[in-house]
């Protein structure tokens, strides 16, 4: 792989791990391989519906396995109602 696809890939994981410290040094690093701010976005929207969807599916489980029936209208990545893994 590249330097600019190993960035890519960790400016994924600092946005799914919530790290700001990481996400701020691979900012500058992304700049010195030369992505662009568009594309940082794309990751940064991409990584972001991802972590949302495992969300609502944890969400659905917990509830399910408790026995707690709510309602969420939240959709996770790939538009399911969070009863499917995402698989985007």
């Amino acid at each position: 792989m590249s330097d600019k696809q190993d960035i890519q890939i960790a400016l994924a994981a600092a946005v799914g791990a919530n790290c700001i410290p990481c996400f701020d040094h691979l900012f500058e690093k992304a700049k010195e391989v030369g992505l662009k701010t568009e594309e940082i976005q794309h990751i940064v929207h991409f990584a972001t519906k991802v972590k949302n969807g495992a969300h609502v599916f944890l969400k659905t489980h917990i509830n399910d396995t408790i026995g707690v029936k709510e309602e969420d209208t939240t959709e996770d990545c790939c538009g399911s109602s969070g009863k499917e893994a995402c698989s985007c």
